[in-house]
């Protein structure tokens, strides 16, 4: 193996590892945060207030769960799809197929519906206070 593709061996560890790290980082503290802050404000603003469109906090709710395990699974896909670019470039296959092969590809997939359902559940929180605090 030539040294400009051990670097650039060297070089995907490193951004993957940094790239997905911060992304899935962000992700994660978001979704945790907002279910945490949504439960505190349930219990703190609503009280004892009936509560309208229930549905949406639930629905709120499912979403950042759903988000959470999104990226708990690009955590793991990601970390195959790197193992699969190191054994591609070591065996010289990097050139003929796609880098990390399939993980790579749904990694992308668990990541887009990761950001999908952390967006819905904002939207969805949204609605719900908007109705549970100026009706």
């Amino acid at each position: 193996m030539d040294e400009s593709l051990k670097e650039y061996r060297t070089f995907l560890i490193n951004a993957d590892q940094k790239a997905q790290e911060d992304f899935d980082k962000t992700i994660l503290t978001l979704s945790g945060g907002a279910l945490g802050i949504s439960i505190a404000f349930v219990k703190d603003v609503i009280g004892g207030n009936p509560i309208e469109y229930a549905w949406a906090l639930a629905w709120a709710w499912i979403s950042w769960s759903v988000s959470l395990t999104c990226i708990l699974t690009s955590f793991y896909l990601s970390q195959q799809a790197l193992r699969k670019s190191i054994r591609q470039v070591d065996s010289g296959e990097i050139y003929q197929e796609t880098p990390g092969g399939r993980f790579s590809k749904f990694t992308s997939y668990a990541n887009g519906l990761g950001i999908i359902f952390f967006i819905l559940g904002v939207l969805l929180i949204v609605l719900f206070a908007y109705r549970n605090l100026v009706l």
